[in-house]
């Protein structure tokens, strides 16, 4: 099941990159659906029509991976070492969990939906290979 939830909303799953090489993650980028993006931030007055029309996304770029444990606790270390980031109108910080399989990609965590808000936001992410 492809999934993009954002406390609970189903942003879709448009295009999906996965390349590992050698025990590195070169490039995992993960984007919501345009059309149902789309559609969520037209609803006037709704719980998304204050973001623009490019779908979140998320990406993770020249990461170590293990593929044999095949999972990555994303933490603020993390963050400050490698390219990892959550975009929905700007770029935020992810937090949580990353676990690549031969056939799906799952990231479970919290996201701030804005800069300034200090309280975080549930994410789940499942989408095939």
């Amino acid at each position: 099941m492809n999934t993009f939830k954002i406390e609970g909303t189903d942003f879709g799953i448009g295009e999906v990159i996965c390349e590992i090489e050698n025990g590195v993650i070169k490039d995992l980028t993960i984007e919501g659906d345009e059309e149902i993006t789309e559609r969520l931030a037209d609803k006037k007055g709704g719980k998304w029509s204050w973001m623009n029309y490019d779908p979140p996304s998320v990406f993770f770029r020249e990461i170590p991976f293990d593929q044999v444990n095949g999972k990555i606790e994303i933490t603020e270390k993390l963050l400050d070492e490698y390219d990892i980031s959550f975009y929905m109108s700007e770029h935020h910080n992810i937090f949580g969990t990353l676990t690549i399989s031969d056939s799906h990609v799952k990231i479970s965590g919290e996201i701030r939906k804005h800069m300034s808000d200090k309280k975080l936001y549930l994410l789940e992410i499942v989408a095939e290979r």
